[in-house]
């Protein structure tokens, strides 16, 4: 990790390794509102397509939780995370030993381990307070910089009608555009949650 690291990204590292302090290996430490709603997440995430013998990154792993639902769902898959809070790389990489677990962002991104089938983004943007929109669009280009056949990412929305403050909320046209400007071939999920939405990429 840098040590010149992004304010925001303090920030939020400070606000999970508090939650983990709080909540143990816990979905409240994650700040999901429910094991429920993860899970969700999770299947729509692999709704792109994603089989056996695929290789994905999990951007923001956490506790690679996405790897103990792949295994049950889809099984095969060949996964490597990256978070950059320190203590849940230590617990993901405790709970799966034999997996690449990496303490890093995207943008620190070791070419030496890319390319990837698939990456994936589930709730990394939430917290972002200083130029939200353009840290998405960047962090999207670089995970699509890194496939080879799609990504795919969530957002809360700002279609919801109900949004809680200090969060940021996504406007589902605004980041659409954005991503034709990578690929025509793209998909966007708005009908599993009312304030949540996920796109995907496709080469």
């Amino acid at each position: 990790m840098k040590n010149d690291m992004h304010p925001d990204d303090v920030k939020t590292i400070s606000h999970y390794q508090s939650l983990l302090n709080q909540h143990g290996e816990n979905y409240r430490s994650l700040d999901w509102g429910s094991r429920e709603s993860q899970k969700k997440r999770f299947e729509i995430l692999a709704g792109i397509g994603v089989g056996p013998g695929d290789r994905v990154l999990d951007v923001g792993c956490g506790f690679a939780d996405f790897n103990g639902w792949l295994i049950e769902h889809r099984p095969g898959i060949e996964y490597s995370g990256i978070d950059f809070t320190p203590g849940m790389v230590e617990k993901a990489q405790a709970r799966f030993p034999n997996l690449k677990i990496l303490n890093k962002t995207i943008f620190d991104l070791d070419l030496a381990i890319a390319p990837f089938d698939y990456l994936f983004a589930s709730g990394i943007f939430v917290f972002r307070q200083e130029n939200p929109v353009d840290y998405l669009f960047s962090t999207v280009k670089t995970m699509y910089g890194f496939c080879t056949k799609g990504i795919a990412f969530n957002c809360l929305s700002l279609w919801a009608k109900e949004k809680s403050p200090n969060e940021f909320y996504a406007d589902p046209t605004n980041v659409i555009n954005f991503c034709k400007t990578l690929t025509r071939k793209v998909v966007l999920r708005h009908d599993y949650h009312p304030a949540d939405f996920t796109i995907y990429l496709y080469r």
